[in-house]
């Protein structure tokens, strides 16, 4: 990390960081190109879940088990200088990456830890379970390797 008066190392602050972050961005390799999509996420016991159908380009990616790089951004606000110069214009931001390899989740018991880390993530962590939505839905736990976090204030 170039601005190491930036870094942020403590693990629960980095956990809270991802936790606060509407949505996340994930990269995945595609032979020589990069993909990268916007998907919601729970957080539970030290991983990331996330959800796909069970079709498609990124699900296919997913399953060919590469590793991935996700990028978390709780808050970013445009910082304006008090002499209106264009040049010292700046961003008060926190973000966070998380490499690794997230893992399909075929089991009942992972499956039911994805689900309510997804609910918990949008403030409806007993939401009835709608069972039929699930049984077509493909689950991931993503256990990150490596995380690193910046903020500016």
């Amino acid at each position: 990390m170039r601005h190491k008066d930036r870094e942020v190392t403590d693990a629960e602050a980095i956990w809270a960081a991802v936790a606060a972050s509407p949505w996340m961005t994930m990269a995945l390799c595609d032979g020589d190109e990069p993909y990268a999509v916007p998907l919601s996420f729970g957080v539970a016991d030290g991983a990331i879940y996330f959800h796909s159908s069970r079709k498609g380009h990124k699900v296919e990616l997913l399953r060919r088990g590469g590793s991935v790089c996700c990028s978390f951004v709780p808050y970013a606000e445009v910082v304006k200088p008090e002499d209106g110069s264009g040049c010292k214009y700046s961003m008060r931001f926190m973000s966070v990456l998380a490499w690794g390899r997230p893992e399909e989740l075929h089991d009942p018991a992972g499956v039911a830890v994805a689900v309510r880390a997804l609910l918990s993530a949008v403030q409806a962590p007993d939401a009835p379970v709608n069972e039929d939505a699930v049984t077509k839905t493909a689950f991931f736990r993503l256990a990150p390797d490596r995380m690193t976090a910046s903020r500016h204030a």
